[in-house]
């Protein structure tokens, strides 16, 4: 079994990997955000109230986004969450996605960041 250190570091050597190959099959974002089904507004919504961010408070709630692509799950999330004090960021690891994704929701942040490097993230 490998060890803590050694399974991340087979990850980090991974993601480029894993991101070339997601350029390479989404390279037309537009492509993919014309086939991509849309998330059923119902199953949107039992995930964020299982989330708990239904729930009327006065503190702003942060939703960060992993594989976020095109948008297609942010846009019904952030309908769901309109009258929410939540700010939504987006992230994916392949730029196309996140070209396509700031012309379909210019109004959301969206950091092109693979999920492994999320610790980069942190000051968000």
């Amino acid at each position: 079994m490998a060890s803590k250190d050694q399974s991340d570091l087979d990850n980090q050597e991974s993601t480029p990997k894993l991101i070339n190959i997601a350029q390479k099959g989404f390279g037309q974002a537009s492509n993919y955000e014309k086939a991509r089904n849309d998330y059923p507004l119902e199953a949107v919504k039992f995930l964020l109230k299982q989330l708990r961010l239904l729930d009327k408070t006065t503190e702003q709630s942060k939703v960060l986004e992993l594989g976020s692509g095109t948008g297609k799950f942010t846009r019904v999330m952030l309908e769901v969450l309109k009258d929410q004090n939540v700010r939504v960021i987006a992230s994916d690891p392949v730029d196309q996605m996140c070209e396509q994704f700031k012309r379909l929701q210019p109004d959301v942040d969206v950091i092109q960041c693979a999920a492994e490097d999320i610790r980069k993230l942190a000051f968000l």
